[in-house]
């Protein structure tokens, strides 16, 4: 304890250098990402109805590392439908069809600028990875289900939200390796994630030029404004994603975290969100 309070000083001086270099930071420097280069094509292409899946594989196709990054989603436990690989785009067209391919490319282009460095052999990014994943799925499943609104715009929202934590994550690390002596705060770092990533997601969509309601859904949070459906279908995709993740690390009973989100939504809800946040898959040890 005593040790605790003589590094406050130090862990506050911390906070205040994060925040003060994500407010600085810009498209030059490596805590806001330049925009994937092909999202506009994906956006145009998906808000275009005559647009067949093929011809957005194809747009994909163009960029040899995000076929193989596309292909590595469309094989994990969120979306495989077989147990076989899929191991060309066109397969996985066939078998998510031309909704589920449009939700894998988009976070195929997201997820690369999506590892941050840490030092513990890449298990914290995964983590981070494995939760926004699931949070854009379930978004964008109940705004379409639920909000009747584009459920492609609710997992953007949602892809970005993750791409802010990552930020985050990357300068609060680098702050903490100015200071060797100090030893980093779990607690500073969930401070801070909680401030700075609703502001810092939404001012990454806008510097992407992404549509004005996926900004606006992003920054409500926190700001007591109304939400808007885009934005509660946000807070629904946190919701069962943190679920999932704490079951997943056996922290959490499936009973007990389906039991606490369908007191959010309808209890038919509640079951195919939360079939699609935990697939079958081997929990951690």
């Amino acid at each position: 304890g005593e040790a605790d309070a003589a590094d406050a000083p130090a862990h506050r001086q911390v906070a205040d250098a994060v925040m003060a270099s994500l407010e600085r930071a810009d498209l030059s420097q490596r805590y806001i990402p330049r925009r994937p280069h092909l999202l506009p094509q994906l956006i145009q292409s998906v808000n275009d109805s005559a647009a067949s899946a093929r011809s957005i594989g194809r747009i994909i196709g163009s960029d040899p590392l995000l076929t193989v990054n596309l292909l590595r989603i469309a094989n994990s436990a969120l979306y495989r439908f077989q147990q076989q690989q899929v191991r060309s785009i066109e397969r996985a067209v066939t078998l998510v069809g031309n909704e589920g391919i449009r939700q894998i490319i988009s976070a195929a282009l997201v997820q690369p600028v999506m590892n941050p460095p840490d030092r513990d052999g890449g298990r914290f990014s995964q983590r981070i990875w494995d939760y926004t994943l699931r949070m854009s799925l379930a978004a964008a499943d109940h705004a379409r289900g639920v909000e009747r609104e584009d459920g492609f715009s609710a997992q953007l929202a949602g892809l970005l939200r993750g791409l802010g934590m990552v930020m985050v994550v990357r300068a609060t690390a680098d702050a903490y390796s100015r200071r060797q002596t100090l030893a980093p705060s779990p607690e500073l770092l969930l401070s801070l994630l909680e401030r700075c990533t609703p502001s810092l997601a939404a001012r990454i969509a806008r510097e992407w030029q992404l549509p004005a309601d996926v900004a606006a859904a992003l920054e409500a949070d926190g700001q007591g404004v109304p939400a808007s459906s885009l934005a509660r279908s946000l807070e629904i995709g946190e919701l069962a994603a943190a679920l999932a993740m704490l079951c997943r690390e056996n922290q959490m009973e499936e009973a007990q975290a389906l039991e606490l989100l369908s007191g959010c939504v309808p209890d038919h809800v509640g079951g195919w969100l939360w079939k699609r946040v935990s697939p079958d898959e081997p929990r951690d040890p």
